[in-house]
């Protein structure tokens, strides 16, 4: 049987109508795909900035606590300088002074500003002319920087008391003596 070339044309035009569906779907099926993908991508883009940004609020949130632990060391620090204050001024008899009602008239207060070599010259001075008359004014080295050598030099001295100034005030108790109390309010800047 002879196919005549009708019948091939028409086989023809079908497959080339078929052909044609199929390349129709899959460029709807690519297009579709594609705009999946972008999709996926822009909601990638947000996950990764949001990510980001929770990153960093996470990170500011380490710095304060890190901030407030230093705080909370140096106040710490600072209640220990000022017991250690309390302690040395009861123990260089400031307190047996006050009870005996021999009360200082004035006190000398050398302030150090980070400066060891000027302190000793000042000290040395003031002792040439303050030791006869030593219980009526005692004499105060105060430091508010952080050179140790300071704390060092004025420590090496018997009849002085030092005193490291803080940042904070000091707690003043109901307890304190006049003559602490007194002391103390010297420290506060």
């Amino acid at each position: 049987m002879a196919r005549s070339p009708c019948d091939i044309r028409l086989l023809l035009l079908a497959a080339a109508v078929a052909f044609i569906y199929i390349q129709v779907r899959l460029f709807a099926s690519q297009s579709h795909h594609a705009e999946r993908l972008a999709e996926a991508e822009k909601s990638e883009s947000r996950c990764t900035s949001q990510l980001r940004s929770m990153i960093d609020q996470v990170s500011m949130q380490q710095e304060k606590i890190a901030a407030l632990e230093e705080m909370k060391i140096r106040q710490d620090e600072e209640r220990v300088q000022l017991k250690i204050l309390i302690q040395d001024l009861e123990k260089r008899s400031l307190q047996t002074l006050v009870n005996k009602n021999v009360v200082p008239v004035a006190a000398v207060v050398i302030m150090a500003c980070n400066r060891p070599d000027y302190l000793q010259r000042t000290v040395e001075s003031i002792l040439k002319y303050q030791k006869t008359v030593a219980s009526k004014f005692p004499l105060f080295i105060s430091q508010d920087g952080t050179n140790g050598d300071v704390k060092k030099k004025a420590l090496s001295y018997t009849q002085i008391t030092f005193m490291q100034m803080t940042w904070r005030s000091p707690q003043i108790s109901s307890t304190t003596s006049r003559l602490q109390r007194n002391c103390l309010i010297m420290t506060r800047r």
